[in-house]
């Protein structure tokens, strides 16, 4: 179930960037050159969350620098019950020069796909998601307030007319320290326990490792 929970989630925001980048018709397009947005207001840093989903644990690391030009996310988790069964997930996801690149370091597998400005790695990009797209997807900004860690946060909310996707995110200078998702009946709650602001990104995080077998997306 885990898995499929997963391939959902992943599919949904999939979807929310290609319809983000999707071209109009009868416009020709000019390569332009442009500066990458700012992602998080802090320059770089390194957050430590969990994340709980029916029974599966996740201990989940997430660095970056350049304001999140570049960003890994780093994913373990196991079955918090049945730890005989060796169900552990271990993943990584890397975003970099526009590409994200996710590895399975179970499997030894791995994608590479090109992102938008308004889906990253994370999910959604809070600061710079259009009007269109936030009613698209049924995203809205409350004017409630949570605090997380000492951070003030917005609270944002989230109801998909077409796919069982809903839920509530905490989000502090884009980063998003609380959420409370369901997919398709299934609670997933992730948690932020400690931020290191200003922390340089590890270099040798970004290194994909030689034996890993690349795939096309959905395969």
């Amino acid at each position: 179930m885990i898995k499929g929970i997963c391939i959902i989630f992943c599919a949904f925001f999939v979807f929310l960037d290609a319809s983000a980048q999707k071209p109009k018709k009868n416009k020709k397009l000019i390569p332009v050159q442009n500066e990458i947005p700012k992602r998080y207001e802090l320059r770089s840093g390194e957050l430590l969350l969990f994340s709980e989903m029916d029974g599966m644990r996740t201990k989940i690391t997430v660095a970056f620098d350049n304001h999140g030009a570049r960003e890994v996310t780093e994913s373990v988790g196991f079955r918090m019950v049945e730890k005989d069964l060796n169900l552990k997930v271990h993943s990584k996801s890397i975003v970099m020069n526009g590409i994200l690149t996710t590895l399975d370091l179970q499997e030894r597998t791995g994608t590479k796909l090109s992102l938008g400005q308004y889906a990253d790695a994370g999910g959604i990009n809070f600061a710079t998601i259009s009007d269109s797209m936030k009613k698209e997807i049924g995203l809205v900004r409350t004017n409630d307030k949570d605090t997380v860690l000492g951070y003030v946060c917005d609270i944002w909310t989230i109801t998909h007319p077409t796919i069982p996707f809903s839920g509530t995110y905490s989000v502090w200078g884009n980063l998003v320290l609380r959420s409370q998702t369901m997919t398709n009946g299934v609670k997933m709650s992730t948690y932020a326990v400690k931020i290191e602001a200003n922390k340089p990104l590890d270099e040798s995080m970004l290194i994909i490792p030689e034996d890993i077998v690349f795939k096309k997306p959905g395969e």
